[in-house]
């Protein structure tokens, strides 16, 4: 009997509902096991067309949300997405297919970045022709110009974008929005809808004495610099001030560019610092030293150039709006550090006087985009915003998920469809393994990047098995904890309807507990698992996935089964 069910139980395994672009982390993971990396990395490029910068950079919230750190450690996902990435690289020169043109309808992309990359990737993809301009002599936004070399290639960069183009994107740079093209203008040319995705371009200030002087660079001004191959010569002893990654990433370049002494100053503790814990690791390798709990208060100079910046100490008050303890300065504890540079790290703001009026608001005494949260439309027919723009400073993957969506929005709006149809209000994807969020976080694994070294042929062809080897051993450790379509689809296609513990197999180890989507398996007393019958929707993943064969499906009636199912539609 093949009930066939009119709900989908089916949501995402948790890694993949983790990741704001919503990549399919198991289907990449499965097929690396088979040694199929070609065809992982054309998975990957369904959902992204980064693979390779985002196996470098990305923060890989998919690795915290992954359902192995309740069995030993979150399998390595970035670090696989890097490794197929450069397999497919070293085996040849990638390249895309070009798309037809399906539509006549032209789209302008303002911005090169990732959000703007995406879109227009997005769009060609379904056929639409698509012109992005840049102001910048290369296309890439921050991932060319504010990451460091050591941590992002720039070959990378520039072999990912040339798969974007070849899909049929053409990339104008050296165009200035505000100046050599206006929303008008590009209208008056025939485009008929418009995305916005300038980023954040200017550093914030700190707002202090002394920020004028010479030797205070805010770090986005420095990272471009660097990373354009402008020289900047660095003080013997630089602070940094700030706590997030772009502070990390300008603290290393200064100690690559011959820095005696770096020093970074965050007015909260370690455990709220926003920047990547192992970045941190990284740069306390390199020699960097941390001070917590420390603000500036003024930068002292001397004939005009950094001499010192003086500080106060924190302490840590109530959580404020973002859900840290806010810091509050302590009397009296005024203190200096002797310094010849000094590199602002705290934040990132939009240019917003290229924005036309229209689709500003005011908040907070600051002019902000006014768009709509879910199709990224402002009240100008046709034109969208998204990216760190709309959202402030953000992750290159939270930027490729703008993308997406301001592509979808583009579309159905061309096709004169409603853009909220179908669209979830938000990503607050109910994940598949319900209780991800409150499983024990242990260590996350990591695989540092490593440089291939100069080799003969014969060498690198033993260097790419050996990285082909390291793979599949890596994704054999993912638990698969999503199920199969036929499971979903038809409750008697399992080899049983219910699962039962065999008691005496059972060793405790909670993979079957980590894997059930419906949270139906639980440990005793006597630390063995034990199955909620009524929560048990029979789809046989914590069996395949027992590692003792300690788990077997029990047949039911045609009754029960449709009992179950009747239950599952009311939920």
């Amino acid at each position: 009997m093949a009930i066939q069910l009119q709900k989908t139980l089916r949501k995402f395994p948790p890694c993949r509902a983790a990741c704001p672009a919503h990549v399919n982390v198991q289907a990449y993971v499965a097929l690396i096991q088979k040694g199929l990396f070609k065809e992982a990395v054309e998975v990957i490029r369904r959902d992204m067309p980064f693979p390779a910068i985002c196996g470098r950079v990305c923060f890989s919230p998919c690795e915290d949300a992954c359902a192995r750190v309740n069995v030993d450690q979150a399998v390595a996902i970035r670090g696989l997405k890097r490794i197929v990435a450069d397999i497919e690289r070293e085996m040849g020169k990638v390249t895309a297919k070009p798309v037809p043109k399906k539509y006549g309808e032209k789209v302008a992309v303002i911005g090169a970045g990732p959000a703007g990359l995406t879109a227009a990737y997005e769009l060609a993809k379904l056929g639409y022709p698509v012109t992005v301009f840049e102001r910048m002599p290369e296309p890439g936004g921050m991932m060319r110009y504010c990451i460091p070399e050591f941590r992002l290639e720039k070959f990378v960069v520039a072999n990912e974008i040339a798969y974007i183009q070849e899909t049929g994107v053409e990339i104008k740079t050296g165009v200035e929005f505000g100046r050599d093209i206006t929303i008008q203008s590009l209208k008056e040319d025939g485009y008929k809808a418009i995305f916005i995705a300038i980023g954040t371009q200017l550093g914030s200030k700190l707002n202090i004495p002394g920020e004028d002087l010479e030797g205070v660079i805010n770090a986005v001004d420095f990272l471009r610099a660097v990373n354009s191959g402008k020289p900047i010569k660095v003080g013997k002893r630089v602070a940094v001030v700030g706590g997030g990654n772009t502070a990390i990433d300008a603290a290393r370049t200064a100690k690559k560019l011959g820095a005696r002494e770096v020093i970074v100053l965050y007015r909260r503790s370690r455990e709220e610092m926003p920047a990547h814990p192992y970045e941190v690791e990284l740069a306390e390798r390199d020699g960097i030293i941390f001070y917590f709990l420390v603000a500036p208060t003024r930068i002292i100079g001397e004939n005009g150039k950094v001499k010192a910046i003086e500080c106060v100490r924190m302490r840590l008050g109530e959580p404020d709006s973002t859900g840290r303890r806010r810091p509050i300065p302590i009397s009296f504890s005024e203190h200096q550090y002797e310094v010849e540079m000094v590199i602002p790290a705290i934040g990132q703001i939009a240019e917003t006087n290229l924005l036309p009026r229209e689709i500003l608001i005011e908040r907070n005494g600051d002019l902000q985009v006014n768009y709509d949260p879910v199709t990224l439309a402002t009240n100008i027919p046709g034109v969208f915003v998204g990216g760190d723009l709309a959202t402030g400073p953000a992750s290159i993957i939270e930027a490729v998920a703008a993308g997406k969506r301001a592509a979808e929005s583009i579309h159905l709006y061309l096709r004169g469809m409603d853009m909220l149809r179908d669209r979830e209000s938000q990503i607050t994807e109910v994940t598949w393994v319900k209780n991800w969020n409150l499983l024990e976080k242990k260590d996350r694994r990591y695989y540092p990047p490593v440089e291939k070294p100069h080799m003969s042929f014969e060498e690198a062809i033993e260097y790419l098995e050996q990285l082909k080897g390291r793979a599949r051993f890596e994704a054999f450790r993912c638990l698969e904890c999503g199920p199969c379509a036929e499971c979903l689809a038809n409750l008697d296609l399992c080899e049983g309807d219910k699962a039962v513990v065999n008691e005496g197999k059972c060793v405790g180890c909670n993979v079957c507990a980590v894997v059930c989507p419906f949270g139906a398996i639980k440990k005793n007393s006597r630390r063995v698992a034990q199955v909620d019958e009524d929560l048990c929707k029979g789809c046989g993943i914590c069996a395949s996935r027992c590692p003792e064969r300690a788990i077997e499906m029990k047949k039911l009636t045609d009754d029960e089964i449709l009992k179950v199912v009747v239950k599952s539609l009311m939920e």
